[in-house]
């Protein structure tokens, strides 16, 4: 069993609580396509600090609303039971990561955040997580509720799933529920 699962933090392992469109046009971004973390390190400085406020305000408040995502329990212990090597991949800051880890009683070993300097889509941030669980890239399944997720696990060679009960992005599998991964994972246990 030489596979590992690479997890998206907010609105994976957690229920998604950002407000999206209120925080892009609190932010008054030039383009809603914009990634707001690319937009904070291509902007002004008194942009980029206006930007990053706002950012963490919201951020701070998802923290403290941070609730388990459906099927999240069964897929973690699922993960332990089997020796699975695994970690978290996420663009939210260690320090919300953290946070919301306490809260919500979880202990994963191995994060990764965009404290390394690069962000989904970026393909290097979830390489960064394959290096760290010690699993080459196409042995690694990364589970991601949004498109940058999706771009970056495709970009980077991996079997991408994307979480989520209507958007179709392009990926290898889509799952309503966290449970749904389960078989999805079992089914390469004895691939690789």
């Amino acid at each position: 069993m030489n596979i590992g699962i690479l997890l998206d933090f907010d609105g994976t392992i957690t229920k998604p609580v950002f407000n999206w469109p209120a925080m892009k046009t609190e932010m008054n971004l030039p383009n809603e396509d914009v990634s707001i973390l690319d937009y904070i390190s291509s902007a002004k400085q008194k942009d980029a600090v206006k930007i990053e406020e706002i950012l963490e305000r919201y951020e701070i408040e998802a923290a403290l609303k941070a609730e388990l995502n459906d099927g999240a329990s069964d897929l973690i212990n699922f993960l332990k039971d089997k020796q699975i090597p695994h970690a978290i991949v996420t663009n939210n800051a260690k320090r919300h990561v953290l946070k919301m880890m306490e809260i919500l009683n979880l202990d994963f070993k191995k994060i990764v955040t965009r404290d390394v300097g690069f962000w989904k889509p970026d393909p290097r941030q979830v390489i960064a997580g394959a290096n760290l669980i010690e699993i080459p890239t196409p042995q690694c399944l990364f589970i991601g509720d949004g498109q940058y997720d999706m771009y970056a696990a495709t970009k980077a060679g991996m079997i991408a799933i994307h979480l989520s009960k209507s958007k179709i992005l392009e990926c290898d599998y889509q799952i309503e529920n966290l449970i749904d991964a389960i078989p999805i994972i079992s089914s390469f246990l004895n691939r690789f």
